[in-house]
């Protein structure tokens, strides 16, 4: 691994590309904005980062105000247009690919045809070594109106710009165990969806591995509301004393339909005649 940063890193990451709609007298300029993003839940606020020789940049301080669209999969042809020119080099909004809704909380038109349309106040500015931030609060959205807001993928840029591929599927468990003050064993696990249609199909099975090569089950359990899983178990009688026992020892997370997965336990002390050192009894 070598410490120099490559050049253009920023672009082996991804984002949805934006159109950011901001009003300049009695005309409206839009541009297309790579870095756009949700910064905030609740309240929603929407963010674009614009370089030094963006005119949206200073318009939008001027305004206090400005319009964002995600641009759904179907926009790369207006996207690499309005991020080709300036405003000082052509009204763009003459184009047949823009259409303006009319906006119901602020005094800026959104671009039409995007995953979501927003309309925002400007809340802050952050300014960068070259490029700035404006955060805007969200107070409008428009969502399109022919088709359910989940069928409508987003334009992704990831250097080149890209369309949304399958969903990744899962298939196994990630999981952590961790030993508390108290004594209890502390287990977390993630993994896909179970197969069967039963209760019993969704249960997670844990088992205590000891450092000799031995198993200990540890039972088996629900899932939390949305899946996962989440619990404090008591260890085992005959391991529970001194905690240091617990040393060298792993967890194994199992659940059907997923590959099983495996976690050191964190949070164990070290000490002589612990569990896995040599000799050591189980």
């Amino acid at each position: 691994m070598t410490p120099a940063i490559p050049d253009q890193l920023w672009k082996k990451l991804t984002s949805t590309v934006g159109l950011v709609s901001v009003r300049h007298g009695s005309a409206t300029n839009v541009m297309a904005a790579e870095w756009s993003y949700f910064v905030n839940k609740a309240p929603l606020y929407a963010a674009v980062v614009l370089g030094p020789r963006s005119a949206s940049a200073a318009l939008i301080a001027a305004a206090g105000e400005f319009s964002l669209t995600l641009c759904a999969e179907n926009q790369a042809e207006l996207a690499d247009f309005a991020g080709s020119f300036s405003l000082a080099d052509i009204d763009k909004t003459g184009s047949e690919l823009i259409t303006f809704g009319a906006p119901t909380a602020t005094g800026t038109p959104w671009v039409t045809g995007g995953v979501v349309a927003v309309e925002c106040v400007l809340r802050e500015t952050v300014r960068f070594p070259v490029h700035t931030m404006y955060a805007g609060e969200v107070v409008a959205a428009h969502l399109p109106g022919n088709a359910p807001l989940e069928t409508v993928r987003p334009l992704v840029k990831h250097g080149p710009m890209h369309v949304l591929g399958d969903p990744v599927r899962r298939t196994a468990i990630v999981a952590a165990a961790q030993l508390l003050p108290d004594g209890l064993l502390r287990i977390a696990a993630t993994g896909p969806a179970a197969t069967g249609h039963g209760a019993a199909d969704a249960r997670w099975r844990v088992t205590l591995l000891t450092a000799d090569g031995g198993t200990v089950p540890l039972g088996e359990h629900p899932p939390a509301a949305y899946g996962d899983f989440l619990i404090d178990l008591p260890v085992p009688v005959s391991h529970r004393l001194p905690a240091e026992r617990l040393h060298g020892c792993r967890v194994l997370v199992e659940r059907d339909g997923a590959k099983a997965g495996r976690t050191d336990i964190t949070g164990v002390p070290a000490a002589p005649g612990a569990l896995g050192a040599p000799g050591a009894p189980v």
